[in-house]
């Protein structure tokens, strides 16, 4: 080695190009998840929720068909595991909750009522994402208005926790955020890992003892806009969309991140408007939602 000169780090492992298109849109989708039926959903920015016929395994394209609507504009969607469905719809600024009926004549009825939007009587900004604890039903979500009303000239954006069973609101952060977004819960549900687009950063929320949250910073990217969703493994390891606007960048960038906050991996895909992730629930593929190219595609793990 040359005097003085420190030696090369090892670069993280670079996945080129594998994604599949697997479901082509008029209007982008975002949000991809499972219901408790194994069904994969999505939300379109024009207010409509689908449902998708076909499998990951297989590969042929997803068929998706009309489930609901939420008559806004809906970002986060998640279901319990009594299948309600939960849905953030940043223009109406709260949180719904939406149930399907049948009826005596075999049609199906949506049921959609506010399920939380203000905090000490004040309008939430508009709720991004969220995801529910498989173990306690605790429900977590991010509220940080339309895309760029917060940011770092002005940070106030925040990360909430509902208990099921009080429907008691608890703000994690609150007013301090510059662009939360996605978030996840790691697999023993110990950590809440938060998306802090503007501040190009992963957050953790850690429990200590349970139900009392300490944040600090995960990691830290560098380059691009920053990170929009997080997806996380069974093993611990957390797959970030790492946001670029069309007119910056030509291809998408997922950092691989292991448990210990360290980058082991990098997914390139089509398009740089990364929006949604998730694992399939056998943990074979990814599946990412973009925007630029109105695609879902999927990338196989392992």
């Amino acid at each position: 080695l040359a005097q003085g000169r420190a030696p090369a780090l090892p670069r993280p492992a670079m996945s080129r190009t594998t994604a599949q298109v697997v479901a082509r849109h008029d209007t982008p989708v975002t949000s991809p998840t499972y219901g408790p039926a194994g069904d994969l959903f999505a939300t379109s920015i024009s207010g409509e929720i689908y449902r998708y016929s076909g499998t990951a395994e297989f590969d042929n394209e997803y068929q998706p068909e009309l489930w609901g609507s939420s008559s806004g504009q809906p970002l986060g969607l998640e279901f319990d595991n009594q299948g309600l469905a939960f849905v953030c719809d940043a223009a109406h600024q709260a949180i719904f909750q939406i149930t399907r009926v049948e009826l005596e004549d075999g049609m199906l009825r949506q049921d959609i009522e506010p399920y939380v939007k203000e905090y000490e009587q004040t309008q939430f900004l508009g709720p991004n994402s969220l995801c529910i604890s498989r173990q306690t039903g605790m429900l977590y979500f991010t509220d940080s208005g339309p895309f760029g009303e917060t940011s770092i000239q002005n940070p106030r954006g925040s990360v909430f926790a509902i208990n099921p069973h009080t429907q008691l609101l608890i703000p994690l952060c609150l007013h301090t955020l510059a662009g939360p977004c996605g978030l996840a819960l790691s697999p023993d549900e110990k950590n809440i890992y938060v998306a802090e687009t503007a501040m190009n950063r992963i957050l953790r929320f850690s429990q200590h003892p349970p139900q009392v949250f300490h944040c600090s910073v995960f990691h830290q990217l560098a380059g691009r806009f920053g990170p929009t969703a997080i997806a996380v493994s069974n093993n611990g390891d957390l797959y970030v969309a790492h946001f670029d606007f069309a007119e910056n960048s030509d291809s998408g960038r997922i950092a691989v991140i292991d448990s210990s906050g360290e980058l082991i991996g990098v997914i390139i895909v089509p398009g740089p408007e990364i929006n949604g992730l998730c694992v399939t629930p056998d943990q074979k593929f990814l599946l990412i939602t973009e925007k630029s190219t109105a695609s879902m595609y999927r990338h196989p793990l392992g």
